[in-house]
């Protein structure tokens, strides 16, 4: 990391309770790679501060659910299950590795990480060849949890942040770039670019809008959460325009299955995972309350929501090309594999 010596960020606190410099003197002995890789220099303590404050007064849907987030749903349940989403997650890291490199030589950043679980998720997929990857995310909760499980992690905002110029390989965002305000996707793309090597490769993941996936977020999330879900998604063109205008070439977008997966001993069983999982991942609280899960005509009432979203009609199944096109329980190995089909929209392109 470039000097940071010249400023004291004993002042600056980066998370409840953690100061900058508190979080910068762990940091440099427990993750090394990822501390070289910082450049404070860029940016004053008096600036740090102003940008922390914004943050902490944002409210956050991923706040703990004591600030009024579903946070903690989140976070928990991707803890307990970080391999339901294994097939997206693997083909978004091959995508962001640069062709002059390999993934156990590539650096990575996950720019909305959350709680880790891309990284936990390549590291029992590939526990010999996976990237290093970096997780930053703007919500304290998610980088505490991330720190607390000794993943390398970095709250940063999406419009300043912390890595200095050309000291990443690949730059992910996936998973909630609709949470990115439409004014500040530019900027987003911009420091993306600017983090990033010559030859750095950036993977764009969102779900486009209109889609049957999109509507899972802005009908049935807005609907059945309470912190609602008023966020705008993708269209091809936007991806790429905003690629173009950062400075990035070979832009290509397209359409990749990321599915939502879950095996058990038992059909019934698969099928009950996959729909908790996606009850406790996003919190339909309004829809079903938590303790009424045990009864069969409300668990019955989530199964048909879970299912009206993931049932794609004859114009999007060209996407799909071979994979299901509505929640599918088929046997595998052993056992049984639920696989509840989502599409993402996803744009790749080179620094």
């Amino acid at each position: 990391m470039q000097n940071t010596k010249h400023s004291s960020f004993s002042g600056v606190e980066i998370l409840p309770g953690t100061t900058m410099q508190e979080y910068l003197d762990e940091l440099r002995i427990r993750h090394p790679r990822l501390y070289e890789r910082l450049d404070l220099a860029r940016l004053d303590p008096t600036q740090l501060a102003r940008i922390y404050e914004a943050l902490d007064c944002f409210a956050s849907p991923f706040d703990t659910k004591e600030h009024g987030g579903r946070g903690d749903a989140y976070r928990n349940t991707q803890l307990a299950h970080p391999l339901v989403r294994a097939r997206g997650i693997s083909n978004l890291c091959e995508l962001a590795i640069p062709v002059d490199s390999s993934p156990a030589r590539s650096f990575l950043l996950d720019a909305l990480g959350g709680n880790g679980t891309m990284t936990r998720a390549m590291r029992l997929l590939q526990p010999d060849t996976s990237p290093a990857i970096f997780t930053g995310d703007v919500a304290a909760p998610m980088i505490a949890d991330a720190l607390a499980q000794g993943l390398p992690a970095v709250r940063q905002s999406t419009q300043r942040w912390l890595f200095r110029d050309a000291a990443l390989d690949g730059v992910i965002f996936a998973y909630g770039t609709h949470h990115i305000p439409v004014d500040e996707r530019p900027q987003a793309m911009a420091e993306a670019h600017r983090v990033l090597r010559p030859g750095g490769r950036i993977v764009v993941h969102d779900f486009e809008e209109g889609s049957t996936t999109a509507r899972w977020y802005s009908e049935a999330l807005d609907r059945y959460t309470y912190t609602g879900h008023k966020h705008e998604h993708f269209l091809r063109e936007e991806m790429h325009e905003l690629l173009v205008t950062a400075g990035f070439h070979d832009v290509r977008v397209r359409y990749l299955y990321d599915p939502c997966v879950v095996d058990a001993d038992s059909p019934a069983a698969a099928r009950r995972g996959v729909i908790n999982y996606m009850y406790d991942l996003f919190a339909l609280a309004k829809l079903v309350p938590p303790d009424a899960l045990d009864d069969e005509d409300s668990w019955m009432i989530v199964d048909e929501v879970v299912r009206r979203y993931a049932t794609f009609g004859s114009d999007e199944r060209a996407r799909l090309g071979a994979q299901v096109a509505e929640l599918t329980v088929r046997p595998s190995g052993r056992g049984f594999r639920a696989e509840l089909p989502r599409v993402a929209l996803v744009a790749t392109a080179t620094r």
